[in-house]
């Protein structure tokens, strides 16, 4: 297994590629030979269907024989697969020796390997490879139990959000954002809503924030539920907030580090 945290069967969020292009690999050589590392090391890649907002976990398997086509796990969730096979593209996300991988598939298409469902996709034509530190996100160990305190999600003068107290658990966090995940209702934050006056809950402080909404999509539990994933900016985190939001992953690394 590589040393992405999603043993807790979480999903990545994907980063956003603005003004990312010194970080993108091309060439199909380079291509297939960091796929090729994500297959020998197992990666669990956070696959996010556009259009749609579901999201799954799956691993690289092999390429075809020509290695034009490269083969992934299906979700073992008959909703999703179908989501997948027929969405437009699927985002990938993953890390490998702590670096932030990320490419998008496209034509995907269900072929069975070994008696059991995959799915073919054509190569990426470029992969982000992300060794910016501010950009890396860690993976939030469940028993943290970190938590944001965010105003209910009722809209309120344009992209202003009402405030009401919502303690929704954080999936990850990096000194840029973070992401959180939220029950379904009626009405749902868009990309652009500003959420003020929000709090961070950390293992020893508390922390006043405003989020951005910058991503969203919606997951499908084991159970059947669904919820909804939102990916968040900080706005105007003042010099303390992101230093003590730097320190507990600073910590928080050294810790999952010392029991891997």
């Amino acid at each position: 297994m590589s040393d992405q945290n999603t043993a807790n069967g979480q999903t990545a969020s994907p980063v956003q590629e603005d003004n990312l292009e010194q970080y993108l690999l091309r060439g199909t050589r380079q291509v297939r030979q960091l796929l090729q590392e994500l297959i020998n090391a197992r990666s669990l890649i956070s696959i996010h269907l556009i259009p749609g907002g579901l999201s799954f976990l799956s691993t690289l398997l092999t390429f075809s024989e020509d290695e034009d086509w490269i083969f992934l796990d299906a979700s073992p969730n008959e909703t999703i697969h179908r989501r997948a096979l027929e969405s437009e593209r699927m985002l990938c996300v993953t890390q490998l020796n702590k670096i932030r991988i990320q490419f998008r598939l496209v034509n995907g298409t269900e072929v069975p390997i070994d008696g059991r469902p995959t799915i073919a996709a054509s190569l990426p034509e470029e992969i982000l490879r992300l060794q910016r530190r501010d950009a890396f996100r860690l993976q939030v160990p469940l028993s943290h139990e970190l938590k944001c305190i965010l105003p209910a999600l009722q809209r309120k003068h344009g992209k202003e959000l009402k405030r009401h107290s919502l303690e929704a658990p954080v999936i990850d966090i990096s000194a840029g954002g973070l992401s959180l995940e939220i029950p379904l209702a009626k009405t749902m934050p868009t990309v652009g809503d500003q959420i003020n006056g929000c709090h961070l809950k950390l293992p020893n402080d508390l922390i006043g924030i405003n989020l951005e909404v910058r991503n969203h999509g919606r997951r499908i539990l084991s159970d059947g539920k669904e919820i909804l994933r939102l990916g968040c900016s900080f706005v105007a985190l003042p010099v303390q907030a992101a230093n003590q939001i730097q320190r507990y992953i600073y910590q928080a690394e050294r810790e999952i580090s010392a029991h891997s």
